[in-house]
């Protein structure tokens, strides 16, 4: 007898168990990039529940424990909200009895970026799982700018995105130039830096360069070849010109000497 309600207590204690175990919580990716302009999903599933009456959707930052949405009772619960996240966060309704439990985040941007935590609370269980959100701006078509000198041409480029991307300037057999890189806070949006590469050449004969920007996060890669070449033929042109300007009002002058040397002699 007490050997059977033993077994019967271990029982109990494995389907228990095994019914915990049954429920769980999963973040697809683990890795999220959230793309300028566009909503960052944010995605978790988890168990599909019986109903949605005794199911509890909570996502929070880890850091802080700030509330970005919660649903219970069938309904969103926005009262413990955080401010920031006001109108800017949705769950799938239609699609939590499925066991989605994705948070769809609008107006991402660098002040979002940490990990994020997904807490489901259903009549099978309870579990939690975090993500960690980054964000990223593809670098809009860098705008070109040649600056001459008196001996020197400087080649700047100016595009803007996020983050602080790879910059490379190269000549044509493909070796790094030396070159200067500024990121600053773009003037027009806070979710943008503002990138300005250069170069500076001492000459423009056979100047064939390129510029590089990698941005990693969305695996953009920008490639812009310059090319700029010194025309001696029009130079050599040029300088006959010059060369002609000068000696028309020399010979203008001598002529003007003969002559006028000439009739005082004839006198």
């Amino acid at each position: 007898m007490f050997h059977q309600h033993i077994s019967s207590l271990f029982i109990v204690f494995y389907l228990y168990r095994w019914n915990g175990a049954a429920f769980e919580v999963r973040v697809p990716e683990k890795q999220v990039v959230a793309v300028h302009r566009s909503p960052a999903i944010l995605g978790c599933t988890f168990t599909p529940p019986p109903t949605l009456q005794d199911t509890v959707v909570t996502w929070q930052t880890v850091a802080d424990q700030r509330v970005l949405h919660s649903f219970y009772y069938g309904t969103d619960q926005l009262d413990r909200q955080s401010p920031e996240y006001k109108n800017r966060t949705s769950l799938y309704h239609k699609q939590l009895l499925s066991g989605n439990a994705s948070l769809r985040l609008e107006g991402a941007g660098p002040r979002d970026t940490g990990k994020y935590l997904c807490s489901v609370s259903t009549s099978q269980g309870t579990d939690k799982a975090e993500l960690q959100l980054s964000y990223a701006a593809f670098f809009t078509e860098p705008q070109l700018s040649i600056l001459a000198h008196d001996s020197t041409y400087t080649l700047q480029y100016e595009s803007e995105g996020y983050p602080e991307p790879e910059v490379r300037w190269t000549d044509a057999l493909g070796k790094n130039l030396t070159h200067s890189t500024q990121v600053l806070q773009s003037d027009e949006n806070p979710n943008l830096l503002k990138l300005l590469t250069y170069v500076v050449a001492d000459t423009v004969k056979n100047l064939s360069w390129t510029l590089i920007v990698v941005n990693h996060p969305l695996g953009q890669v920008i490639e812009r070849p310059v090319r700029l070449f010194y025309d001696d033929q029009r130079d050599h042109v040029d300088c006959s010109r010059e060369r002609l300007a000068l000696l028309c009002p020399v010979a203008f002058c001598v002529i003007g000497l003969i002559i006028l040397f000439w009739g005082r002699t004839k006198c």
